[in-house]
């Protein structure tokens, strides 16, 4: 079994103290998406994929106040399906996606991997299903 860390998504927001510990409040911290693909004897495993080819090609289907305060840095390359590419895989050798949760960040990728089983807790899957008012965001 073979575990590949991969960053499917840079953030740049302000705040460095607050997000690092270090820094100013204005200036700006980098984080990044963590994703792992797993090799196992039945395929790939994804845990997360972070955001998707259709978020680099249009970054506003993210929304303005996601985009304003994450500043994220979507980039083709950054995406799951492009790194699992470079590493020799083609998408349909992913055959079960874990989904720690549903955020855009996390699961922005799921249609690039439409032959992939997704695994999700049932308290995430209805919350997105039916969401409160204050999840609606």
């Amino acid at each position: 079994m073979r575990v590949h860390h991969l960053n499917c998504g840079s953030f740049c927001p302000h705040g460095a103290r607050l997000v690092e510990g270090r820094g100013g409040l204005l200036e700006k911290a980098h984080i990044v998406c963590h994703c792992l693909a797993i090799e196992s004897a039945d395929g790939l495993l994804l845990v997360d994929t972070g955001f998707g080819t259709d978020d680099a090609r249009d970054p506003k289907q993210l929304g303005q106040p996601f985009r304003a305060l994450m500043a994220p840095r979507v980039q083709l390359e950054e995406t799951a399906l492009r790194q699992i590419e470079a590493l020799g895989f083609k998408a349909e050798d992913v055959k079960h996606i874990v989904v720690t949760h549903l955020d855009l960040d996390h699961s922005g990728g799921l249609p690039d991997f439409p032959a992939a089983e997704v695994h999700v807790l049932a308290p995430e899957l209805e919350a997105a299903l039916h969401p409160k008012l204050s999840e609606r965001g």
